[in-house]
């Protein structure tokens, strides 16, 4: 009896193992639909020969408002959405040579005509020695509203940034223009008198009127350092390039240090905003080097790296820890570096610091080429 039990286990095993191979599959087949059913992506199934859809899950028809049975059996590139032929015909046949897609931002419309933007990946693959095509689609059109928002907000405050150092840099030209012309003129008168006065002045006198002209000329003095400081009518009239030489002279006479400018030469003038933006970008690094550094030599570089304009300012000095300079910066000090960032993200730029202890610090700000087109009243790059 025993032996007979075994000789038909022996017999009907392959077709129980057959069985649970088989519940296995249904099993797993189930589970997949229950994924596929709830998944909250788009998911289409190409046929990967033909291009048609076999299976879409039900998130992508309520995202692109069509039923089932509209998209079932038709080709990808027939369905609204999808519609451009040659460019999806293009991308099925990249597919099928490639085995893999992707779109960060494919934009699509509903079957009502709703504008979205979809994350697109498209991955081939074999299904029962058969393969197929699985499209993943997401939707980010939320997301990307609230980047164009974003977006939008920023170029906002970049117009206003911009208007606003404008028009500080007209309220600058004016109060060095009223220093150099109104008071400037006056203590000249003031000077010149004394000048007069002082050579047919008796002995007791003259004493006191050298005084009063010593006075007069330091005042002259600091009425001019202050209009060039507050803005050079080197940059109005000549451009950036000789105002870069004279301020890095200047400052490094004022500081005792040795100063080399290399300056690229350019075909034209650049954009008034990037030329002041470069400008007082130089003005802050070379007063930095002046204060802080202990350096005796300073480079100043002007470079035109195809469609950018890069600056350099490089001392051999003490240097300084960069990211302890920029912690302070936030927290209300040493704001100087803090403002060399902000202009020259204001002129669409980048700016970058590096120091090393007893090897300098080199400030490198680089900016998109724009040239200042007075005849359009406009800015081209």
């Amino acid at each position: 009896m025993i032996t007979e039990l075994f000789a038909v286990l022996h017999e009907w095993g392959p077709i129980v193992k057959l069985n649970q191979n088989t519940l296995s599959l249904r099993a797993s087949e189930t589970r997949y639909r229950r994924l596929f059913e709830a998944a909250q992506d788009g998911i289409l199934i190409l046929n990967a020969a033909t291009g048609r859809i076999e299976d879409v899950n039900p998130f992508l028809t309520g995202l692109l408002g069509y039923t089932r049975a509209e998209l079932l059996g038709n080709p990808l590139w027939e369905i609204g959405p999808f519609r451009d032929v040659q460019a999806s015909k293009a991308e099925f046949r990249e597919l099928q040579r490639e085995s893999y897609v992707r779109y960060d931002d494919l934009p699509l419309e509903t079957k009502a005509g709703r504008s979205i933007h979809v994350e697109f990946v498209s991955n081939v693959y074999e299904v029962n020695r058969r393969k197929v095509i699985q499209c993943n689609v997401r939707d980010i059109t939320e997301r990307k509203e609230s980047e164009d928002r974003q977006r939008e907000y920023v170029n906002r405050v970049q117009v206003l940034s911009r208007r606003l150092v404008e028009a500080q840099e007209i309220e600058r030209r004016e109060v060095a223009r009223e220093l150099h012309d109104e008071l400037g003129q006056t203590l000249t008168v003031a000077q010149i008198n004394l000048q007069t006065l002082l050579r047919g002045a008796r002995a007791g006198d003259r004493d006191r009127l050298q005084q009063c002209l010593d006075a007069v000329e330091r005042v002259l003095q600091q009425v001019q350092d202050i209009a060039l400081q507050l803005r050079p009518c080197l940059l109005d009239d000549l451009g950036l390039e000789p105002a870069l030489v004279w301020l890095a002279h200047r400052q490094a006479r004022l500081a005792g240090l040795s100063a080399e400018v290399q300056v690229d030469p350019l075909e034209g003038r650049l954009d008034s905003l990037l030329e002041t933006v470069c400008f007082r970008i130089g003005q802050e690094a070379l007063t930095n080097v002046a204060r802080h550094s202990r350096a005796t030599s300073v480079v100043v570089e002007l470079r035109r790296r195809g469609r950018e304009i890069h600056l350099f300012i490089r001392d051999n000095g003490v240097g300084f820890d960069v990211a302890a300079v920029r912690k302070k910066a936030v927290g209300g000090n040493s704001l100087g570096l803090l403002s060399m960032e902000e202009r020259a993200t204001l002129a669409g730029g980048h700016f970058q610091i590096q120091s090393t202890s007893q090897q300098g610090t080199e400030v490198h700000a680089w900016f998109p080429l724009q040239w200042k087109t007075e005849e359009l009243g406009g800015v081209t790059a």
